[in-house]
């Protein structure tokens, strides 16, 4: 999920350096994945575990600057009866080579959750520090708790050869209102390793972790999992 991610949100199994190649190419972008996780984690929240979750997203190159995202996804626990499902749009603009910032507007719903589903706002950076560094800020307002998510990250990106590269990602947030939380959130990370098959067909195994920082009382969440991407 692209932010799911968020993650948070939604959020995209592929790193940009994948994108660039096929925004290059076509106006327009069609992406489909499908994966498993040992855990579910949003924002911090640990929402299912055993999860399996499907995502279609769709970019559209508006112009040289602009870009249209919009997805929908899917993620059910197994054995559970905790699901959610989502869709959302993203406008992004970028001032140069290496700035760019957008908004997203994002809709969920959930059972057997103890977040609340509902609309969700979002305003976002992405600076390319070089070719291999990324820093990335959002704030969302999500309108279905009631609360504010802040988030920041680093990401950084390596070509391993000509059909695979891996990207750790760390970050920091902080919530206000979010489901009795307030302040410093977590600190996150997630490793992964993506290998092309084809042109239009890779898999990204993947681990991550969230580190309990505000509630002492949450258990601190390691997880891991498979995706699977086909490009259209």
């Amino acid at each position: 999920m692209k932010y799911l991610a968020g993650l948070g949100g939604i959020f995209c199994a592929c790193s940009s350096v994948a994108f660039a190649e096929v925004d290059s190419e076509i106006p327009l972008g069609i992406e489909a994945v499908t994966g498993l996780r040992t855990d579910y984690v949003h924002r911090g929240f640990q929402l299912a575990e055993s999860a399996l979750d499907f995502q279609l997203e769709a970019e559209i190159i508006l112009s040289k600057n602009n870009s249209l995202s919009l997805g929908f996804a899917h993620l059910s626990e197994s054995g559970e009866d905790f699901n959610e499902t989502w869709s959302y749009l993203e406008f992004s603009h970028s001032f140069n080579k290496n700035l760019t910032s957008g908004a997203s507007f994002t809709y969920r719903d959930r059972n057997e959750s103890i977040l609340q589903g509902g609309f969700d706002l979002g305003l976002f950076t992405s600076y390319s520090i070089n070719d291999v560094w990324r820093w990335r800020n959002e704030l969302n307002f999500d309108l279905g708790v009631d609360g504010v998510y802040l988030n920041t990250e680093l990401e950084w990106s390596q070509i391993i050869s000509n059909k695979s590269f891996v990207t750790i990602k760390a970050g920091l947030s902080w919530v206000s209102e979010y489901l009795e939380r307030d302040g410093l959130n977590d600190f996150h990370t997630r490793l992964t390793y993506t290998y092309t098959l084809s042109d239009q067909v890779s898999f990204t195994p993947f681990i991550g972790s969230s580190i309990q920082i505000g509630d002492k009382d949450a258990d601190d969440i390691l997880y891991g999992g498979l995706w699977f991407e086909v490009i259209f």
